[in-house]
């Protein structure tokens, strides 16, 4: 027990080191290079009185206030200056402007010479990066290698999507090919650390592939039955508005893809880590036992993958779930809502994306095993029988 509380005590101040300096590092690294001329990083140092905006009104939905400031300069060339300036704001504005915090002071210059000064939110990079940092080392520490292995197979997933997918489509490529390939490259990246026998990795790629196909071909079909245009959201509309080239139902049908790849590895890893033990175990395990055995373990999971999958979907559209409902609309419309049917397409699709993946990984499990067997499969075992 002591041994266990010096290496708790020890992680938890190498722990504290460790995000303190990386929150430190990224804040050196951001304001350093923080040479915006209409933009700067301050600290408020106190707040020097209000007046309400006699152009807007009182009391009104859009009633602006001036807000004098004392506020201290961090980054660009006046930094470490101080200076008082008079924001423009919202009088009921959610952002509060507290002394000692850090925000980002926006200045607009007009024709006239006149600069008028806002702020537009907090300065929080430094403490986001800090945080993602403790969630990292919380997980490293409590799962050790397993938890290393986890985070490492993230970060190159997430490399990969950022710095190769999301440019291609950006460029104009073809959505849904180009998820394909990088559900089989997150796949691979993931089974490569995730998976711990190496002779087993490709088992559940062919499955987290084989489920991300059927999604597609799923939210295809529901695209053009019911006729969905990938306008739905305010960034789809965005983006065709200032890149019409690109193709919103592909990115809608790769979104879809995408977003199941988290729960079809995870039962494809589920299957494959059962199949695998099951024949480390009885390595003369007849074909049909292993595939009922791959299906029966895909099934135990799926509920709570399915639950996992639609619930975070609903979560993410949330606000616009409850706006929907503060406004009275009906069961039939919320069901013909184009935002609604594009979350159920989501929903859906992903679903059967999760049920595909079950019998696509039993298959591919039983082949991949069988073909390495060291002695001749038992007579009569074939899927058939």
């Amino acid at each position: 027990m002591k041994r266990i509380g010096l290496y708790l005590a020890a992680s938890a101040l190498f722990l504290f080191l460790l995000v303190w300096g990386v929150a430190a590092g990224t804040d050196w690294f951001v304001i350093s290079r923080w040479n915006a001329k209409d933009s700067s990083v301050v600290v408020i140092e106190n707040l020097l009185g209000r007046r309400i905006d006699p152009e807007s009104g009182e009391g009104g939905e859009w009633e602006s206030e001036f807000v004098k400031l004392l506020i201290l300069y961090r980054s660009g060339p006046r930094a470490g200056s101080r200076e008082e300036v008079e924001i423009m704001q919202l009088a009921d504005s959610r952002l509060s402007l507290l002394p000692g915090k850090e925000y980002l002071l926006l200045a607009d210059a007009f024709d006239d010479g006149t600069v008028q000064y806002s702020i537009s939110d907090r300065y929080r990079v430094p403490a986001v990066v800090g945080f993602i940092t403790f969630a990292c080392g919380i997980l490293v520490i409590v799962a050790g290698r397993s938890g290393f292995k986890a985070l490492a197979g993230l970060f190159l997933s997430l490399l990969f999507l950022i710095g190769w997918f999301v440019p291609r489509l950006a460029s104009g490529y073809p959505p849904v090919p180009f998820a394909v390939l990088s559900v089989a490259a997150v796949s691979v990246a993931t089974c490569f650390f995730v998976v711990r026998k190496r002779e087993l990795r490709p088992i559940p790629v062919f499955g987290a592939v084989g489920g991300a196909a059927g999604a597609s071909i799923t939210g295809w079909i529901m695209v053009s039955l019911w006729q969905l245009t990938g306008l739905e959201s305010d960034s789809a509309a965005l983006l065709a508005s200032t890149s019409p080239g690109l193709s919103l139902r592909g990115l809608l049908l790769a979104a879809v893809m995408v977003g199941s790849i988290g729960a079809v590895l995870d039962v494809a890893v589920s299957v494959t880590s059962s199949m695998g033990e099951l024949y480390e175990y009885d390595p003369s395990i007849p074909r049909k036992r292993l595939w009922k055995a791959g299906l029966s373990v895909g099934s135990d999971v799926l509920g709570s993958m399915i639950n996992t999958l639609i619930l975070a979907y609903l979560g993410s559209s949330l606000p616009f779930v409850v706006l929907i409902a503060t406004e009275g609309a009906d069961f039939i419309g919320l069901l013909n809502d184009p935002h609604i049917s594009q979350e159920i397409l989501r929903s859906v699709a992903g679903t059967v994306g999760l049920l595909l993946t079950i019998p696509v990984t039993a298959a591919a499990g039983v082949w991949w095993i069988s073909s390495r067997r060291k002695e001749p499969p038992v007579p009569g075992d074939g899927l058939a029988d």
